[in-house]
């Protein structure tokens, strides 16, 4: 493996947010895989993926065991990103959930993801404490604060390369549904953001209408809620988005492959019939640039000899 951050060698200069950007601004079309660990980053980025997601419902369940209700507050997310981007070296599209507090929460928010190295991150129009865009029960912002909330990030961000994601929620959250997170997604287009991100959307149509409508680069969220994804990556290319992440995905797997193991493991005593599904210890510490470290190992063993 050829990649520095790989096999643990020092690491250039050259962050995540500048490759990033180029390849936006260049019309490259990003499918970011959702992650909330290095592990996963690290295997998407082995697997060819130009950029990862850390979700915030992900981080959530894997290091509280808890929903997407914004338990956990800013510092313990840039640091899990801060983590993920050491691990990698494409850029990490992280969740800023609703930049935890007032504008100058906002402002200590985007800079500390900047010197944590991530490519991007996104801020919703929530009111806190937020919760899953895919639960009910959100409430938003005035749209003039959430402006005032966008800008501030422009603003923090100045001429760095780290992208700002403005997002929205109003489709779950508001009664005009797509009608007002058109409207905000409009407003949000104005403030200076690199990208807009429309929440909840699930069908081709209703992201066909936000990219009709709305000018500007956009994100959109690939789920699968209780169901396959109704719109797939393929289809949002077509459609002119710039970026699809697919935020569930790893967390929804990796949950789900737990709940196997620990099943069979209560009903049986034994793993055998989950072997098959994992990966061996020889393969995981392959991934994990084990043979980076072995050579370090016997390099400093002759040494010393």
């Amino acid at each position: 493996m050829s990649d520095p951050k790989r096999s643990g060698a020092a690491v250039p200069v050259t962050t995540g947010a500048n490759v990033l950007r180029e390849a936006v601004e260049n019309g490259q079309f990003i499918v970011a895989p959702g992650v909330y660990d290095a592990l996963g980053a690290r295997l998407a980025e082995q697997y060819g993926f130009p950029a990862v997601y850390m979700s915030g419902l992900a981080v959530t369940a894997s290091l509280l065991g808890r929903p997407d209700l914004e338990l956990l507050g800013m510092e313990e997310m840039v640091r899990q990103a801060g983590l993920i981007v050491s691990a990698v070296s494409i850029p990490v599209i992280a969740d800023a959930d609703t930049g935890y507090g007032g504008l100058g929460n906002v402002e200590r928010t985007t800079r500390a993801y900047m010197q944590a190295g991530v490519g991007a991150i996104h801020l919703e129009d929530q009111a806190s404490p937020k919760r899953c865009g895919h639960l009910g029960g959100v409430r938003l912002i005035d749209a003039s604060e959430m402006c005032a909330k966008y800008e501030t990030a422009v603003a923090t961000r100045g001429d760095g390369p780290m992208l700002i994601i403005g997002r929205t929620d109003a489709f779950k959250a508001a009664e005009g549904g797509l009608d007002e997170a058109i409207g905000r997604g409009k407003r949000i287009a104005r403030t200076g953001v690199d990208l807009i991100f429309v929440d909840g959307l699930t069908r081709r149509k209703d992201f066909q209408r936000v990219r009709d409508e709305v000018e500007g680069r956009l994100l959109a969220s690939v789920v699968e809620i209780d169901a396959p994804a109704q719109t797939k990556a393929g289809e949002l290319r077509e459609i002119g988005y710039s970026v699809a992440i697919f935020a569930l995905s790893g967390i929804l797997s990796v949950a789900g492959a737990l709940k196997r193991l620990m099943m069979c493991l209560a009903d049986a005593g034994e793993t055998d019939k989950m072997f098959s599904d994992m990966m061996t210890y020889t393969e995981l510490n392959e991934h994990l640039g084990i043979e980076h470290y072995q050579q370090l190992w016997d390099r400093y063993v002759t040494e010393r000899k």
